[in-house]
């Protein structure tokens, strides 16, 4: 493939030492690209993409230099376009100890889920800059363009801007250097319009870029853009007005390509997006089913070090997913087509195929081909799906009688106070501001006096209920002891957690307990916001001062200082 003389099957020098070296899927008008910086033994690899390019991508690095001297990665977001490759590239690069990614730490809170093994270098902490040798990368911080921690690379030796999701484009005509064409700048509006959610975020972004002049920007979508179309671009975008949400249902139907490579797009595409496994072998049988339409199962049948003790098969057949553990491998014979799954732990299984009919010999050839290049993808995920299925299942008790109070189903004071001090710890890490709720049911003592002891575990568990249905995932409620909760809010500031607190308040203040008898109950709280310095116990003895001078002051209220 070729674009006005340059052979897009080599790395492309697009200035000194910098290489792109992407991959241009056919008939995609959102291509991705990913980028080299080559700086000896502290190269840098920016955005190193998703799996359906990552094969035709590592060829192209190690055309311009050693895996082993690549020191940096630049992921510009979590997104899967961006990061979808590297457990793959990780496990193939040689080891150094010095290699980092590079990310902003809101990104690094979702990338941190992979559990890489490579350490993270992140630019908000470290100055907004890197120094690799005698090259210095500085960063621009660009939020909300497209995600919070958003953020573009900037290389002061030939001004070259990586501007990540900004200056991207969406086309069917696929242009390696922007050209002056209408196609080109409706394509530069589109992309805009989806991803950027206001005019006023993506013009904060345009001025930091502004300021450091670029000759040269390289985004992660779209066309690379010289020195003379840059102020045009800059102008069209400044101008724009964005925040519409304006995705085509039918933007996978722009991938037109034979019936291989159109089930491999799709299959890569689950892969990434999707955390179920169940659902990608659902999708990877329609997606076969659309080829060849006599398929009707898909068997896989696996075995981890983990799961020693017995075989998992899932099947799926008619749109519906079926699970069992045995104790040997289920017989080959009934399968029409079938490939073992392995990983660099070798074998760990096989996939099977079941049809109405034989298949003709172009079928099979379509499902050879198809299967010998998603077979690593697929026993990968295979093999994961059977860890983390084995050991969610063999320790979620352990975890829930640890962990929960028996009564209410809400953390326990132990899990508690190991929830703060993880909190805490990520605090002094990222500042984030962090609150804390002592709540304290009013006249319990003559409620159980009243009714018996049972009403009162009644009362508990229906408090315990609208206390975890009224705040965020994220927050992390638990019993204190007896009729006491406490509620801790992560990124909440003191009126944020005290509104919210009132609001719960007046909901059970209007709620009928109990539902035989009717029981009408108030709480009292103390809200407060945790202070640089302060204890776990310092902490939660501020909110129980402002919780006693609640029911000192009427009960049925909440303080807040």
């Amino acid at each position: 493939m070729a674009a006005k003389g340059l052979d897009l099957t080599k790395p492309i020098e697009i200035a000194e030492d910098i290489f792109w070296v992407g991959y241009v899927v056919p008939n995609d008008p959102f291509q991705c690209h990913v980028y080299l910086i080559r700086n000896g033994d502290e190269s840098i690899l920016i955005d190193p993409g998703s799996m359906i390019t990552f094969p035709i991508v590592l060829e192209k690095i190690c055309e311009v230099t050693k895996l082993r001297n690549i020191k940096y990665i630049i992921m510009h977001h979590q997104d899967p376009d961006i990061v979808g490759c590297y457990n793959t590239l990780e496990s193939i690069m040689p080891k150094r100890d010095d290699r980092r990614v590079v990310t902003h730490w809101r990104a690094y809170m979702l990338l941190k889920h992979y559990q890489w093994k490579t350490p993270f270098y992140l630019v908000d902490k470290e100055g907004w800059k890197l120094k690799a040798g005698d090259r210095e990368l500085e960063f621009i911080f660009t939020p909300y363009a497209h995600f919070p921690g958003a953020f573009c690379t900037f290389d002061k030796k030939t001004k070259t801007l990586f501007s990540s999701d900004i200056m991207g484009a969406i086309s069917d005509k696929f242009m390696f250097y922007a050209e002056d064409t209408e196609e080109y700048y409706e394509g530069l509006k589109l992309f805009h319009k989806h991803y950027m959610p206001s005019s006023v975020i993506l013009n904060f972004a345009l001025r930091q870029i502004k300021e450091k002049d670029p000759v040269l920007i390289a985004p992660q979508h779209g066309s690379i853009i010289k020195k003379d179309m840059i102020p045009k671009v800059m102008k069209i975008l400044s101008d724009l007005e964005c925040g519409l949400y304006l995705l085509d249902e039918k933007e996978t139907d722009l991938f037109i390509l034979g019936k291989t490579d159109k089930v491999l797009k799709q299959f890569f595409e689950d892969a990434i997006l999707s955390s179920s496994f169940d659902k990608l072998l659902v999708n990877l049988l329609n997606h076969i089913k659309e080829e060849v339409p006599h398929v009707k199962e898909i068997l896989v049948a696996g075995r981890t070090p983990v799961c020693k003790d017995g075989v998992a098969v899932i099947w799926v057949k008619d749109g519906k997913v079926l699970k069992e553990v045995g104790e040997e491998f289920p017989s080959k014979d009934e399968c029409d087509f079938s490939i073992d799954l392995e990983t660099n732990e070798g074998k760990i299984g096989f996939l099977c195929i079941k049809t109405e009919r034989e298949l003709s010999e172009k079928e099979r050839k379509f499902l050879e081909v198809l299967f010998k290049k998603i077979s690593v993808p697929l026993s990968i995920s295979l093999s994961r799906e059977l860890t983390y299925e084995f050991l969610e299942r063999e320790n979620k008790q352990l975890f829930e009688k640890a962990t929960k109070d028996p009564l209410t189903g809400l953390y326990n004071r132990r899990y508690l106070f190991e929830y703060l001090k993880a909190k805490l710890e990520e605090r002094k890490q990222f500042k984030f501001p962090l609150s804390l709720v002592m709540i304290d049911i009013d006249h319990f003592k003559k409620i159980n006096d009243t009714y018996g002891h049972l009403i009162g575990d009644c009362i508990l568990k229906e408090i315990a209920l609208i206390l975890r249905k009224s705040v965020r995932v994220s927050d992390c409620v638990a019993r204190y002891g007896g009729e006491e909760f406490v509620i801790v809010m992560p990124f909440a500031r003191l009126s944020g957690a005290c509104k919210k607190m009132e609001k719960i308040r007046k909901e059970i203040e209007n709620h009928s307990f109990c539902k035989d008898i009717g029981i009408k109950v108030t709480i009292s709280a103390g809200v407060t916001e945790y202070k640089d310095g302060m204890s776990i116990e310092e902490f939660i003895e501020r909110a129980d001062e402002n919780l006693y001078e609640a029911k000192r002051s009427g009960r049925n209220r909440v303080i807040c200082k």
